[in-house]
């Protein structure tokens, strides 16, 4: 599965639902979730600012994995060119592509990174803005920036309900920034309203109403 199929399973969206081990998308979240994929895969750049440069790490573990640079990057499915501007420190990959290198090398994003400098900056207005029939979503730290285990999205849902009812393995930390919802946890229902956190094993079926104008800031914290 490749990174960008992992955020789409496990990031901190509450669209999804889990049935028999496999995520299932209701009707209502599929758009959303086709567009997310589009941003992430093909055009997402973050602006990222890092202490070290990336492409001395990234070119080691292509050779211990007894690769040249041309099957690396069809690998990757990028040009021969990116792969070689990427380990000469001519250019910084972005989120999307640092993932994508990652993963065909079988490391985390974090590997390439020294634990002791790294200085990660995401840029205000870098982060994609999708927007469906119930919900705008900001995806503000993807999957491996921070930790491979930590996502991070800003929503803004319209009246009704925007999270259909569901359960998915891992915690969630919600701050309610503005507005009322219902949030609905197991057989218990809970009226939140602006200025409240909420965090939860998000394993138990659960669902959310927006009751009028709602904006919060959820943080998922995979297992």
């Amino acid at each position: 599965m490749t990174p960008i199929a992992q955020i789409l399973k496990g990031i901190s969206f509450y669209g999804a639902y889990q049935n028999k081990g496999e995520t299932k998308f209701k009707q209502e979240t599929l758009f959303l979730y086709q567009i997310w994929y589009f941003f992430i895969d093909f055009y997402t750049r973050y602006d990222i600012s890092t202490t070290m440069k990336v492409g001395n790490k990234i070119r080691e573990a292509r050779k211990k994995l007894g690769l040249n640079m041309k099957e690396f990057a069809r690998r990757v499915g990028v040009s021969y060119l990116t792969i070689y501007r990427v380990e000469t420190d001519k250019v910084s990959p972005s989120v999307a592509l640092l993932s994508d290198i990652a993963y065909h090398l079988g490391q985390p994003i974090a590997a390439f990174f020294d634990e002791q400098k790294k200085l990660t900056i995401v840029k205000a207005r870098t982060a994609p803005m999708i927007e469906s029939g119930k919900m705008k979503l900001q995806l503000l730290v993807p999957k491996g920036v921070i930790d491979d285990k930590i996502s991070v999205s800003l929503g803004q849902p319209r009246r009704g309900e925007f999270v259909s009812k569901h359960s998915h393995k891992g915690f969630e930390l919600t701050y309610q920034i503005k507005g009322k919802t219902i949030f609905k946890y197991g057989t218990d229902e809970h009226e939140i309203n602006e200025g409240d956190l909420l965090y939860f094993d998000s394993n138990v079926e659960h669902s959310v109403t927006a009751l009028g104008s709602v904006k919060f800031l959820s943080i998922y914290f995979r297992k």
